[in-house]
């Protein structure tokens, strides 16, 4: 029996098409053309059959056995793939480690000396498929990876995440200075070998947007890569078209390494910039200490930033304003940050970024306090823009902001808005299946829990967007039960 051409999703859709928005239809019904892998149409509250409705979406009549339709339960709901905005690949060997050390120590201890041994072919083979494997049952659709310096490691693990149906950017490491002597590379077998990678990835193509897998250009972060090497990967993502990624504003000693290395720069972000490094492509990871020249250079060029609170705690480097960000009109999504972070979930990554966002505002109101407590001060001293300037009241992020900063806004991030990040008619069909009713859920039942359940009749729209917030702040990867990534299948529970 062949398969069917199109699949139609019948029951709770859920997504965030704007900052604070949470689109819920409670009824609907979404279809998918699986021989490209876009989504033909959405509706509310359908009663038509799934054939008549493929049929109205298409311009044109198509039998029955052409469409599957996919009944969702009461208690699940279709929502678009999680986004991954920042993950280091060959990390996952010491994930869990380390995380009494500040950014720099360790990076010596673990990271440089972990990476290294990607040198090694059978290792990246055996271990990459592992991994990713662990990041797609995780619900992530679309990931931006870190490699190592290695070409063939890296030629595997975009080998690996195309064989896995994932999306992703995969980035070779450049590093060539203040590395260590066993993992370290010249400036022209830096430049030289990502080269190679972007041709063995993606032949002639390497600016086809619709290629599953794509390479993106990764200077590790400014205080291993020369002024010459900056310069030149600035060159290879112009003359193929390619995004950027890398680290920006991480930690205190981290900026003051990056801006003695280049006296000259006006910021750290000024240094990527003079080298050709940013761009509405470029996915700058941390962005923790920012100064106004970092966020106004970050903001004219349209740089996204990845938010990746897990590691900005464990490794004590700080609390990135992501309100900050959001009024500066700055492209914010989420990274895992693996192993800087211990968790490879999106799922983590909103409640950490919940708890920085929290932990923020009241960082910031106790200071405010204490201030006015140890001085006499005029109540006409105090400005009406005083608090938004420092953003002492700004809003906690609430879960509808949450879950779009994981998806739609990841893919602002990532440069790819127009085609993923939400369920709308033409995007790619990058999609989870949630079922909040599996053994052993984290999720408790909505008939138990009384803020759901007294909606459950009245006002199913309601009642979803409690369970939608539950979804945030409670569930884990058991409650993944499908992976879809261009329509297809990718992972199953």
């Amino acid at each position: 029996m062949s398969q069917p051409t199109y699949l139609v999703f019948r029951g709770c859709i859920i997504d965030t098409p704007a900052l604070g928005t949470l689109r819920v239809r409670a009824n609907g019904a979404l279809g998918v053309n699986q021989l490209s892998g876009r989504i033909i149409g959405v509706a509310d509250q359908e009663t038509a059959t799934s054939a008549d409705l493929v049929s109205m979406w298409i311009g044109q009549a198509v039998d029955s056995s052409k469409v599957e339709t996919v009944e969702l339960s009461a208690d699940q709901f279709l929502m678009p793939g999680l986004i991954d905005t920042h993950t280091h690949a060959p990390q996952f060997t010491f994930l869990g480690l380390g995380h009494d050390l500040p950014l720099m120590d360790w990076l010596e201890k673990y990271t440089f000396r972990h990476e290294s041994q990607f040198k090694d072919a059978a290792l990246a083979s055996s271990f990459y498929k592992t991994a990713i494997a662990r990041v797609v049952r995780n619900g992530v659709t679309f990931a931006a990876y870190y490699g190592t310096i290695h070409v063939e490691a890296n030629c595997i693990l975009a080998d690996t995440i195309r064989n896995a149906g994932q999306r992703a950017f995969v980035g070779k490491v450049c590093m060539d200075v203040n590395s260590p002597s066993y993992y370290s590379e010249t400036t022209e077998e830096s430049l030289q070998r990502t080269e190679e990678f972007i041709h063995t990835v993606m032949g002639d193509n390497a600016g086809d947007e619709s290629a599953l897998v794509r390479p993106i250009i990764t200077p590790r972060f400014v205080p291993t890569c020369s002024a010459e090497c900056l310069q030149g990967l600035g060159q290879l993502a112009q003359k193929y078209n390619l995004p950027v990624q890398s680290h920006l504003c991480e930690n205190p000693d981290e900026v003051a390494f990056a801006k003695s290395c280049f006296p000259k720069q006006k910021s750290y972000s000024d240094i990527y910039h003079m080298a050709g490094l940013y761009g509405p492509r470029t996915i700058m990871a941390h962005c923790v200490h920012m100064d106004d020249d970092d966020i106004e250079l970050v903001r004219q060029c349209g740089v996204g930033v990845s938010h990746c609170p897990n590691s900005n705690f464990s490794l004590s480097s700080g609390m990135a304003d992501v309100r900050r960000f959001i009024e500066h009109g700055i492209p914010v999504g989420l990274g895992t940050d693996v192993g800087g972070g211990y968790a490879p979930s999106i799922l983590d990554a909103m409640r950490m970024a919940a708890a920085a966002n929290r932990a923020l505002i009241a960082t910031r109101r106790d200071a405010r306090s204490k201030d006015t407590a140890s001085k006499v001060v005029d109540a006409t001293e105090t400005k009406p823009s005083d608090a938004a300037t420092d953003h002492t009241d700004a809003a906690p992020l609430n879960a509808a902001e949450l879950l779009f900063l994981a998806t739609q806004g990841g893919a602002r991030v990532m440069g790819m808005h127009e085609q993923l990040g939400s369920l709308d008619q033409g995007k790619l069909f990058d999609a989870l299946v949630i079922d909040l009713a599996v053994p052993n859920s984290p999720v408790p039942d909505a008939a138990t829990t009384l803020a759901v359940h007294e909606h459950l009749d009245s006002s199913p729209v309601d009642a979803w967007k409690l369970r939608a917030e539950q979804f945030v702040f409670l569930a884990d990867d058991r409650n993944i039960t499908r992976v879809y990534v261009g329509g297809n299948l990718i992972h199953s529970l």
